[in-house]
């Protein structure tokens, strides 16, 4: 079955673009597009990461990130596999996410049977032992050990703390970093939920820059489930393996406060010492009709760091920048992220600034919640609008992330949705958007997240009166 050909959008053509999309017999669908040049990037993305952990030892599919691209049936350690990669100057990556996991390659034109047969072989037909799984299991502990030791790393701290804070113990919830029970972890463990994440309907394997019927044979050859070694050796899987946490997530709203010294951060660096809070409110899905109107008021509140402003198009007009960055010398960061998933979504406000300051800070990022209700200017909202979907196309300019994009669209939606049609969406976004998408969020209850020396933050209820009373006096101690 083949879908996704793509001619026109809103009744005009997609110039250059060729995407398709098919699903082979045992439901795994295969997608490309077309680009220019020698080389080109191929993967495949799996519906799988810590939100589907329930059930499991919480840190197996970090663990099955880094056993990516090790021992296999058809190579006998890493080394036979970048032999193989070298020969066709390859080199490959596996990242997981909250809800995915992205096995990616790149490669010359030539070389995409061979670096299919690596990529199909790590997903489908690993072999591993105790030893290697000792190893993948330090490399984590390590990771999660150096992230509080790095000022740089707090960003993707923060970013695990308030969705643990905003979806308490379940799915999206479940934690990434600073876990506990990697001891539990078995290769029987490892084999169980490979085997019931990697499977062909929860994956897709895309190629940029490859002939789409060439591809398709190949993955067919190489891609058949007959052939997994769960299948071939079932001795491997656990005598239990538990099903999948299908639920859908849960906004639940809540606060983590995690009180910590951070004076070693700043030692021989040029930073200061810095505590961080994290406002957390409901979002939407990517799905959600509202999901480009929020992705809008994302960047039109815009932000960074005090050494991330640069020159023009980098978002210095942003309100983070203009209206707590530019007047409160003592907010030495302020950004705003829309973490959307296939089911639900955290819309989250961040300021790192003086320990003293903390609760000054929070008040600000509640102040800028609260005065979106009168609306915003028709030039400021243009310029968030062209903003938003100057980023966009930019960044598909690069193979790897229109690779990611493209195999991401035909995952959680089933088809490849064109970057124009997103950007004829974007372009349609008015006030009235904006303003029915922050009565959303301020009809949710409120996550929060304090770290550092946090002594002075205001308590969770206190936040909740102010956003439900519209009224800042509550956060005042």
């Amino acid at each position: 079955m083949e879908t996704g050909k793509v001619s026109s959008v809103n009744g005009a053509p997609v110039i250059g673009r060729n995407s398709r999309v098919t699903q082979l017999p045992n439901g795994l669908k295969v997608c490309t597009e077309n680009t220019y040049g020698d080389f080109v990037t191929i993967g495949v993305a799996v519906e799988s990461g810590c939100r589907f952990e329930n059930g499991f030892p919480f840190g197996v599919s970090r663990v099955v990130e880094k056993l990516a691209f090790s021992s296999s049936e058809n190579f006998m350690n890493r080394d036979d596999v970048y032999a193989q990669l070298e020969e066709s100057s390859g080199i490959v990556d596996c990242q997981s996410t909250r809800d995915t996991m992205m096995y990616a390659a790149s490669c010359h034109r030539s070389g995409v049977d061979s670096v299919t047969k690596v990529l199909s072989d790590t997903i489908w037909r690993p072999v591993i032992d105790d030893e290697s799984l000792d190893q993948a299991k330090m490399i984590v502990r390590y990771e999660s050990e150096d992230l509080p030791q790095r000022i740089e790393a707090i960003e993707i701290l923060l970013t695990d703390y308030i969705h643990q804070a905003a979806f308490q113990n379940n799915t999206i919830g479940y934690p990434k970093f600073g876990l506990d029970s990697l001891d539990k972890i078995r290769v029987s463990d490892v084999y169980g939920f490979l085997s019931r994440v990697h499977t062909p309907e929860r994956m897709v394997v895309g190629g940029v820059g490859v002939d789409h019927d060439e591809f398709v044979s190949i993955i067919s050859r190489y891609f058949d489930t007959k052939h997994t070694i769960w299948n071939t050796n079932p001795s491997v899987l656990p005598s239990k393996i538990p099903e999948i946490d299908k639920s859908r997530s849960q906004y639940t709203g809540g606060e983590l406060r995690l009180k910590s010294d951070l004076t070693p951060l700043t030692i021989g660096k040029p930073y200061p010492l810095l505590a961080h809070v994290v406002l957390g409110l409901e979002g939407c899905s990517y799905k959600d009709d509202d999901f480009v109107a929020f992705c809008v008021l994302q960047s039109l509140l815009g932000g960074g760091g005090a050494f991330s402003a640069g020159g023009p198009g980098k978002g210095m007009y942003a309100r983070f920048y203009t209206e707590l960055m530019n007047q409160h010398h003592w907010i030495y960061s302020a950004i705003a992220h829309n973490h959307s998933y296939s089911d639900s979504g955290v819309f989250t406000m961040t300021a790192s600034t003086y320990p003293e300051n903390i609760n000054d800070a929070l008040i600000c990022l509640v102040q800028q919640v609260l005065q979106l209700k009168k609306g915003v200017s028709s030039e400021e909202l243009a310029r968030a609008r062209t903003q938003l979907r100057s980023h966009l196309m930019m960044n598909l300019e690069v193979r790897p992330v229109l690779f990611e994009d493209m195999v991401r669209q035909v995952l959680g939606h089933g088809e490849r949705k064109q970057p124009e049609e997103y950007a004829a969406k974007i372009e349609k976004v008015s006030n009235s958007d904006i303003e029915r998408v922050v009565d959303r969020l301020l009809s949710s209850k409120p996550s929060l997240v304090g770290y550092g020396e946090i002594d002075k933050l205001g308590d969770l209820r206190s936040l909740d009166q102010a956003l439900a009373k519209r009224d800042l006096r509550y956060l005042f101690k």
